[in-house]
């Protein structure tokens, strides 16, 4: 079915030539020509089951197609939202990240049954808006300042240290699996509890509840019958409530002297003096674990991978690691400063390959997106990926080249790893320190190669990570560098050198 120009576009404005791609990025809006695309009927079916399976995919096929703005319509006469809008670029990220009060977020992890523990596992900052959200907000936020943080140097080390000598050279070894391990670990401490046995095994419970949310047949079949993967996803919204609540009650019954997250949302209080209720740290616990776990999980493993495919960049950067922190021991606090090209090799990774690749946002009321005029509770899709790609802010967008950042400074429009505007991500300056301090210690010790002939395709659920798994070989850290034949989607994304060269 063709695409047909939506009802909602406003016709008092000219309709311009299709729009080229590389003319958008740093323009304001006024000044880009944009057509207007409505794809409806089985046209846009097609599109949702891409969506649904490939959102990365399906967001560039329709950018490449249509320009920056497209709508999705109705698929069917009682479908019961008339459009899904794809806006990129930073003037877009602008509008809907710039204004809470214009656009609220909307969850990707499904709601569950009414009052249910599903829901109130989820209901976190992610979900919250307005005045609750700027109160939660302001409770939530100092363990994530910076100095907060920096205190948080030791238990990181410390678990960084005690996994990665598991890794054993000469191995070969799933690196996403591995640091999927690390990070939970390193989460599961600073948020719950130092001591592992008390702390992990609620991890181990946050992670299998992301992974059931995010299963096929929770969404193809959302019912809560017995036996049925939705039922299963419920019932362990339930285990876990049961486990965080009794936590919570037993740092209650002996307050102590404790420092993880939890124990400092418990003593946070407002302008007003109030605290949060047992809900409220149940709905934060569980969604700043997850937000932390699964985002540094994507950045770190990409990191890898990258830095194991650009030799020349991997010797730059032990040059840089090598002079600072000298022979094995890891990094104390006042070295991380003294790391900018491990800094810039960071940003350049989730520049190319970020970790959250697209957002949605809902209209709060009636609003113009480029050139429709779309109602209240339309969705928008604005994608971090497609901006961190726009040629005309980043020139050979698909190469990976950490030293651009010894040059650039872009808006946080145009450079959105932890989105944008008042809501940006409040665990960034977290998320930073576990990924400096796990790439200095890691690559202290050992060189990887990636498997050759590894096909390597993306997969998104809360962050976007390797579909089928990232196999490494492992070698001590001799400089012998090489890039390895890859294949699958990650060629679409990424241009690879040729081997010898950086």
């Amino acid at each position: 079915m063709r695409s047909k120009r939506s009802r909602f576009i406003n016709r008092s404005s000219p309709r311009k030539p299709a729009y080229e791609i590389g003319i958008f990025a740093g323009r304001a809006l006024s000044e880009v020509q944009v057509k207007a695309t409505q794809i409806t009927g089985l046209a846009a079916g097609r599109e949702y089951f891409r969506f649904f399976f490939d959102p990365v995919g399906c967001i560039c096929r329709l950018y490449r197609r249509h320009g920056p703005v497209t709508a999705l319509g109705r698929v069917a006469l009682k479908q019961p939202r008339d459009l899904l809008i794809f806006a990129i670029g930073p003037e877009f990220n602008r509008l809907l990240f710039s204004d809470p009060d214009l656009f609220r977020p909307t969850g990707l992890i499904l709601p569950g049954p009414r009052d249910s523990a599903q829901r109130r596992v989820r209901l976190g900052l992610t979900r919250m808006i307005g005045p609750q959200h700027r109160q939660q907000r302001q409770l939530v936020a100092p363990p994530f300042h910076r100095a907060a943080v920096q205190g948080y140097h030791d238990i990181m080390v410390e678990v960084v240290q005690r996994l990665i000598t598991e890794w054993k050279i000469g191995n070969c070894i799933d690196i996403h699996e591995k640091v999927r391990a690390l990070t939970l670990r390193i989460a599961s401490a600073v948020l719950f509890s130092r001591d592992p046995a008390e702390a992990y095994p609620i991890g181990r419970m946050l992670e299998d509840w992301v992974r059931r949310c995010f299963s096929i047949g929770v969404w193809v079949y959302p019912l809560p019958v017995p036996g049925s993967p939705y039922h299963g996803m419920v019932r362990q919204a339930e285990r876990i409530e049961k486990a965080l609540l009794a936590m919570i009650e037993r740092r209650r019954a002996d307050p102590g002297a404790r420092s993880d997250v939890l124990s400092l949302l418990m003593q946070a209080r407002d302008n007003e003096g109030r605290g949060m209720t047992n809900a409220e740290l149940l709905g934060q616990a569980a969604i700043l674990f997850i937000a932390s776990f699964e985002t540094t999980t994507s950045a770190l493993t990409w990191s890898l991978f990258l830095l194991a495919q650009h030799p020349a960049v991997m010797h730059d950067l032990m040059d840089e690691i090598e002079s600072v922190l000298g022979g094995d021991a890891p990094p104390r606090p006042d070295q991380l400063p003294q790391l900018p090209f491990l800094q810039c090799v960071i940003k350049e990774s989730m520049r190319i390959l970020p970790p959250v690749p697209y957002t949605v946002r809902v209209a709060q009321q009636p609003v113009k997106v480029g050139p429709f005029d779309v109602p209240q509770e339309t969705r928008v899709v604005a994608s971090h990926y497609l901006t961190h790609h726009l040629a005309d802010l980043y020139p050979e967008p698909e190469r990976f080249r950490p030293e651009r950042w010894r040059d650039i400074n872009p808006t946080q429009y145009e450079y959105l790893p932890f989105n944008a505007g008042p809501r940006i991500c409040i665990g960034a300056a977290f998320a930073t320190q576990v990924l400096k301090i796990s790439l200095a210690m890691i690559l202290q010790r050992f060189r990887f190669t990636v498997v050759a002939g590894t096909h390597i395709n993306r997969i998104v659920t809360i962050s976007m990570n390797p579909r089928h798994g990232l196999p490494m070989i492992v070698a001590k850290k001799d400089r012998n560098y090489s890039v390895s034949e890859v294949r699958g989607q990650i060629r679409e994304m990424v241009n690879f050198p040729s081997n010898g060269s950086g």
